[in-house]
């Protein structure tokens, strides 16, 4: 199709050149021509290759960049899902890389699924919570991140009726604003360490349904689970942890009571435990409620490796966002 439209741009200068009044002006048509038989219409060979790539956009002004992982054998998928992960505040694509890679990137590969961490500008994601963080106000991030959807779903056959996000604190917030702005293109959310403000709650309280995941710590002394104000951005007040769920039971239209259940307490010098609230419904959900938990990513300790303080070792609650986001098709 872009081919086509290019060939016909083509012919209609040729049409014109014809015409004796632009003669001088035939040498810079012709190399006007070459550019744009040479632009670039799609992705190259190179980055639709399996493995980690870097790459970047210019959009509304600002160059974007973005990290993506192709899993292998996926040239001849007509369709794949993809998993866009939102880093926190101050951190970068490449942490995110980091921090998930290792389990991201092997649920890749099992599910034929590619991986998409953007990058914020200014190391914010202008999630438009109430507050203000000058450097970031005037970026539109919901515009870009559904800009970016489009590219990997005309570029890399992504499945737009599989397009799953994932964040972790600012950007867990993030995605909470996807889910109001845009949750006709998503189909499933996974927020880390994170809530929705209570002016975001407000407004959109009869948005579309979305299944979400959530992993909050009842310790945490940034994203306190009782709510609250935000000094760093400015934001009035948060939600709880038991309002943002109250909120999404509600939005979903889920069961109210909840199937509680807690995991094995297989760290018990980490002093935290994991209850499990699921909501269920056509669009479940489901809180992983760390009891003690900080501000981290709750994951299992490896051999020979210490325990860390404020952060519960009972599971990989990287995988279990992943299973539950993509068992929604």
């Amino acid at each position: 199709m872009i081919q086509t439209k290019k060939l016909s741009i083509i012919l209609r200068i040729l049409e014109i050149l014809s015409n004796p009044g632009f003669f001088h002006m035939k040498i810079r048509f012709i190399c006007l021509i070459l550019c744009l038989l040479c632009s670039k219409s799609g992705i190259s060979q190179s980055a639709s290759k399996q493995g980690l790539h870097s790459d970047s956009i210019l959009y509304e002004g600002l160059k974007r960049k973005h990290m993506y992982y192709i899993p292998s054998g996926i040239e001849n998928s007509p369709k794949v899902p993809v998993v866009f992960f939102l880093h926190g505040m101050g951190a970068s694509a490449q942490i995110g890389v980091n921090v998930l890679g290792p389990q991201y990137h092997a649920r890749a590969e099992r599910d034929k699924a590619i991986v998409v961490y953007p990058e914020a500008t200014s190391k914010h994601w202008n999630g438009k919570l109430g507050g203000s963080y000058p450097l970031t106000d005037h970026v539109d991030d919901v515009a870009y991140l559904s800009h970016l959807i489009d590219l990997f779903i005309k570029d890399f056959k992504v499945d737009p009726k599989r397009v799953y996000f994932s964040g972790s604190s600012n950007g867990g917030m993030m995605t909470y604003r996807l889910s109001c702005d845009i949750p006709h293109k998503i189909i499933a959310i996974a927020p880390f360490i994170s809530t929705i403000s209570k002016q975001v709650a407000q407004e959109f309280a009869k948005a579309k349904p979305i299944p979400i995941i959530i992993t909050s710590g009842t310790a945490d002394s940034v994203i306190k689970w009782s709510g609250g104000p935000i000094k760093v951005t400015g934001t009035p007040e948060i939600l709880s942890g038991d309002a943002n769920i109250a909120y999404w039971v509600a939005r979903n239209g889920a069961k109210k009571n909840a199937k509680v259940s807690f995991l094995p307490d297989i760290e018990p010098e980490d002093n935290s435990t994991v209850e499990v609230q699921h909501y269920t419904g056509k669009n479940d959900v489901i809180l992983y409620k760390i009891i003690g938990g900080a501000h981290t990513h709750p994951r299992l300790r490896a051999q020979g490796k210490p325990l860390v303080k404020g952060l519960n070792m009972d599971y990989n609650s990287f995988e279990r966002v992943w299973d539950f986001m993509l068992s929604y098709k």
